[in-house]
């Protein structure tokens, strides 16, 4: 009995081990799956494909974000390069406009179908201006192209970009993700050149005076003639367009003749009323009266 109790001591110890193994595994693989599950719960539900900021001369940064997101999804929220933007514009991949909500540096798009989201807004919280120098200060998770106003030029930047290049005449900078601070200076932009004045040379000054004076006379006799012509009696109206049709003269006769609703004695004062008014002649030419329109009429 004695020899028998180390055994069994020793049996007891090794299950005791073995059980310690088991519970040690047992934790490691509870372990995988909860990190696994924290994975995939982490997972965001979109895949930023481009992101921009173009800085304008007047320190107003407009910024333009495309990504990718799942239909299935209704909502996802994305992280703004400012808490103040302005002008906010989310449309889906058919230019359709989406509805979002702003919270301090997040905003929440609903996406629910939308298989691509372009997110566009403007900020001025993104530069600051000391001494005549201008700095760009952000901070992106993702890949970002930064256009700088044109005429800019460089003074410092924290890191070095991973390309620059000139677009337009403007600076464009390719900044991986992380904490940028890029500070520049602008040319003066050129004073507005004042437009040239139009010289006349003196005869062109008379031949011009004139011409306006023509105008201004023909205008003048056409509303005198126009105000003359209302003011005329329909007879009166009458006997002058048959003059005119006659080639603007007729004997008293043939007046006479061309309205016989009209006695003599009142062809006669209509006749004498249009002669002193200054629209008609009337002259003697043998035993006859020569009725006349002057040219003017």
């Amino acid at each position: 009995m004695k020899a028998f109790k180390p055994r069994i001591l020793m049996f007891s110890g090794e299950v005791r081990v073995m059980a310690n193994l088991r519970l040690a595994a047992l934790a490691c693989v509870a372990l995988l799956a909860l990190a696994s599950t924290f994975q995939v719960f982490a997972q965001e539900p979109y895949t930023v494909q481009e992101a921009s900021v173009t800085v304008y001369r007047d320190g107003v940064a407009h910024v333009t974000l495309v990504a990718s997101v799942d239909p299935a999804e209704p909502s996802i929220t994305l992280k703004l390069f400012s808490s103040s933007p302005y002008n906010v514009l989310a449309l889906d991949e058919e230019n359709s406009p989406l509805s979002y909500d702003v919270s301090g540096l997040n905003i929440t798009v609903y996406t629910l179908g939308a298989s691509e989201l372009t997110l566009e807004y403007d900020t001025d919280a993104l530069t600051s201006k000391s001494a005549g120098v201008w700095t760009v200060s952000l901070t992106t998770p993702f890949q970002l192209n930064l256009t700088l106003p044109e005429g800019a030029t460089i003074l410092y930047f924290n890191a070095p970009p991973a390309s620059i290049k000139s677009e337009a005449g403007k600076l464009a900078l390719s900044l991986p993700p992380g904490s940028w601070e890029i500070s520049y200076m602008l040319e003066a932009a050129a004073p507005p050149q004042p437009s040239p004045q139009p010289t006349f040379q003196p005869l062109q000054l008379v031949l011009a005076v004139l011409c306006v004076a023509a105008v201004v006379a023909a205008v003048l006799v056409l509303f005198r003639r126009s105000r003359r012509l209302e003011a005329l009696r329909r007879e009166e109206a009458e006997v002058i367009r048959f003059l005119r049709e006659r080639g603007g003269r007729a004997l008293e006769a043939e007046l006479r003749e061309a309205f016989p609703n009209i006695p003599k004695t009142s062809m006669w004062r209509l006749v004498k009323r249009l002669e002193k008014r200054g629209i008609l002649t009337v002259k003697k030419v043998g035993m006859q009266n020569v009725v006349q329109l002057k040219s003017k009429f």
